[in-house]
């Protein structure tokens, strides 16, 4: 009877007074790590979900019931906490990562006053705070992307979140990477995809790959192409499918004997393209994509893997490996746990460049115990080499291709114009797919930065009238621009041009060729419809396209990015020579005022 009368006088109170202490320290330490992850990291995805995760088990232990005891400051806070976190909303997690960002510019404001010759500007800063798992910053035309990727590289390592060593930048050509190291310093390792491989085999096979000759010398590789051909039309059915590849591939009938046909100058636009076909072979095949091209186009195939099975037999006698295999074998030998990368941080430079094997071999980088982290960056608005592999819709659609990531924009060109960058921006975006910025111009300009000239007799005239008007002005560097070569003058005509307007720095560019640079002027030129005109409009390559990523259904996407490109390279004025019969169809869009000289 004892025993019940003393079970009867325990309350509820005495219940909750007995839970509360065995289990606050639990409730209290919780938090306090909750805490800490947020004062002291962005709240990256995956930090956010391990804060979901926590609170939605505490949540259960103590947000399930309502305590009717006093509870001390520390627990009472603790609690006041947690019903805060378990109430977050999409802003209130926005508006956290939006005053973590605040703290840390203001922490750090003499760093990023200093870092580059110029401050940064706020969202350059932001770039360099935000430290999500996948981060994707869009970088248009002259907003500073390289300020960015040094400022970034130096701010994890000034605020001491890791060494040097730890981070990796990438770039696509020496050049640049020989920029970013010049400008990052010594400690950053800074290479582009093909040193990578290179560095990844050396490090597993212990010594440094033979690079072929066919790589580097594009005579031999014609020559190989051209000498595996004549060789395979000894071989029977060889011929009949060589010249069907002709046909159906290459638009060109192969004319006489097939032997003197492939040594003639009629011949060359097939060898040419094969030695293209050839590397992009060995990369779909590389990530098991084959079969989808093989039901497609079987008989092209059966003319092309004879001499890639050549090609490749070559580099085995050689003891040597190309550009392909270089990153072929080091996705191998990541994946298969032979390297084991020692970089936290990776930054891609050129993001919209990137191809699906070096999208591959990323995804191989960032895999792994450790957690790594990837930034990238680019503008889906100069993509413009899907022809050697380059898929837009790793940029444009980044987050299904790697994973819930941070996006951001730099909001300042410091390159050209405000009224340049209205109407090229403008203009890129009648393609819906590509993604929406706002870009403000650092750039007054007291005249118009776009003058579209109508050519009154020729084009050789029109440019030299335009060359003079800039010449009166003084010194300047001057681009001219065209989409292919032999739209702009000749070796011989520059020549002239040079000497007649001695003040002026006159180079002549492919509008490919002119990405990433500059000049005070930029004179567009060859803008006429047709084939051989602008935009281009070339019989698709059947097997070539079937390899290369998907094409976009929007008319005319990537050259209308390549005319943005041109259109984006002048400081100061950029003038635009159109034809007054059969000019090119984007003139129509520019929407400024025409002048006839």
């Amino acid at each position: 009877m004892s025993v019940t009368v003393a079970h009867s006088e325990h309350t509820n109170d005495d219940f909750q007074r007995y839970w509360i202490n065995q289990h606050h320290l639990r409730l209290i330490n919780a938090i306090g790590k909750i805490e800490a992850l947020l004062k002291n990291h962005y709240l990256s995805h995956s930090n956010l979900e391990v804060l979901q995760q926590s609170v939605a088990v505490l949540e259960q232990q103590w947000l399930s019931w309502k305590p009717s005891i006093t509870l001390s400051p520390d627990l009472a806070q603790a609690l006041y906490t947690l019903k805060e976190l378990q109430q977050w909303q999409a802003f209130d997690i926005d508006a956290f990562r939006a005053m973590f960002i605040e703290y840390y510019a203001s922490q750090y404001q003499h760093f990023f006053d200093n870092v580059e010759r110029q401050p940064l500007t706020w969202a350059q800063r932001q770039a360099c705070i935000i430290r999500d798992d996948r981060h994707l910053l869009l970088a248009g035309a002259g907003t500073g992307k390289t300020s960015v990727m040094i400022a970034r590289a130096k701010f994890l390592v000034h605020c001491g979140a890791v060494q040097p060593e730890q981070i990796l930048l990438l770039a696509y050509g020496t050049e640049a990477a020989k920029e970013l190291k010049q400008r990052a310093g010594e400690g950053f390792e800074c290479m582009t995809f093909h040193a990578l491989g290179r560095l990844v085999i050396a490090q597993v096979e212990g010594k440094q790959p033979r690079l072929s000759t066919l790589t580097s010398d594009a005579k031999q590789r014609y020559r190989f192409v051209h000498d595996t051909l004549q060789a395979l039309c000894f071989q029977p059915g060889y011929k009949e499918l060589f010249a069907q590849f002709c046909i159906k591939e290459c638009n060109i009938k192969p004319s006489g004997e097939m032997v003197e046909f492939i040594s003639s100058s009629g011949c060359k636009p097939v060898i040419t393209h094969i030695t293209a076909l050839l590397g992009v072979y060995k990369h779909v095949t590389a990530l098991g994509q084959m079969k989808a091209v093989t039901s497609q186009h079987d008989e092209l195939l059966k003319c092309l893997t004879p001499i890639a099975t050549e090609y490749q037999s070559y580099l085995a006698s050689e003891g040597a490996i190309d550009f392909e295999d270089m990153i072929a074998k080091a996705i191998a030998y990541i994946e298969t746990g032979h390297f084991s990368a020692p970089w936290q941080h990776i930054m891609v430079d050129e993001f919209q460049d990137l191809s699906p094997i070096r999208a591959k071999l990323l995804k191989a980088l960032l895999r792994g115990e450790n957690k790594r982290y990837l930034f990238a960056v680019g503008d889906d608005w100069q993509s413009i080499y899907r022809f050697s592999g380059a898929d837009i819709t790793l940029t444009t659609q980044f987050d299904k291709h790697f994973g819930d990531a941070a996006i951001t924009a730099l909001d300042k060109t410091f390159r050209y114009p405000q009224d340049i960058l209205d109407i090229s921006s403008t203009f890129v975006c009648s393609n819906p797919a590509q993604l929406k910025k706002r870009v403000k111009s650092a750039r007054k300009s007291a005249v118009p930065a776009l003058l579209v000239e109508t050519i009154a007799s020729s084009e050789l005239e029109a440019l030299e009238k335009v060359l003079e008007r800039l010449n009166a002005q003084g010194e300047a560097s001057v681009l001219l621009l065209a989409r292919f070569h032999k739209m702009l003058p000749s070796r011989e005509r520059l020549s002239d041009l040079r000497s007649k307007f001695n003040l002026l720095d006159i180079r002549v560019m492919t509008f490919h060729a002119a990405k990433g640079k500059e000049a005070d002027y930029a004179i567009m030129m060859g803008l006429y419809e047709g084939s051989t005109g602008f935009p281009t409009s070339r019989a698709i390559q059947p097997l070539m396209d079937a390899m290369l990523p998907s094409r976009e259904t929007f008319p005319f996407a990537e050259e209308r990015r390549l005319f943005y490109v041109a259109l984006t390279r002048a400081k100061q004025q950029t003038f635009v020579l159109k034809p007054q019969e059969n000019a090119c169809r984007f003139l129509a869009e520019l929407e400024v005022g025409s002048n006839t000289k």
